[in-house]
Formats: C-alpha cells, structure tokens, sequence
C-alpha cells in the first residue's frame, strides 16, 4: 500500500472513530454503533502492514475494564483500545489488539478527553 493510500483509509477511519467515541461516552440509545466499516478498513489496512503482534508497542494499549458479572462472549471485563483519556470499548480481546496496531500504525493521536 502506497503512503497516500495509507493516509487516505487512516483518514477516513478518523471519522468513524470519532463517532464511535461520541457513541460510546454519550449513548442516544441502548443500541451498540456498529463499527463494520472500521473494522473493514482495519482489516484493509493490516493486510498490508506488519502482523498486529508486532504492532502492539506504542501509544496505543490494549486495555480492559472489569466487570461485576460475565458481560458479552462471557468474558469479565471489557477489552479496551487506550491511549490517555481515549478509550475504544471492543467486543473481543481479539479485535481491542487489531485496532490497537491499526491506531499505532496510523499514528493515531489521542481523540480528546474523558
């Protein structure tokens, strides 16, 4: 993938995680924003970047809030992308990882505080 086809998908991810943040801090219904086109385009992105293993070092961390009880796919917490105040809440470990080395890759910077 060329330079300006990275900075375009990291771009148009922006968007997406913006609203995914705005959804997630502030929440208009009880519904969960589906974030298929964000995960199209990390999966996009990371078929021409290194393994995501090899992209978990960086500002991003995969995180995870505990639970009181077994939340969805039983787990007791809730897996996390984190960068400062910024927190991404994914369904699976497996998914808070591979947006953790989209967000390093990109060179994401925090999206705002808490």
């Amino acid at each position: 993938m060329d330079d300006a086809a990275a900075d375009t998908l990291c771009k148009r991810a922006m968007v997406e995680l913006v609203f995914l943040l705005a959804h997630q801090r502030q929440p208009k219904t009880r519904e969960r924003r589906d974030w298929s086109l964000l995960r199209s385009l990390v999966r996009e992105a990371l078929a021409a970047a290194p393994r995501p293993d090899q992209l978990q070092e960086g500002p991003w961390r995969v995180g995870q809030r505990p639970l009181r009880k077994p939340g969805r796919h039983g787990l007791r917490f809730v897996p996390l992308a984190t960068r400062g105040a910024t927190q991404f809440m994914m369904p699976t470990p497996a998914e808070a990882e591979e947006l953790v080395a989209f967000l390093n890759w990109c060179g994401m910077p925090e999206l705002g505080e808490r």
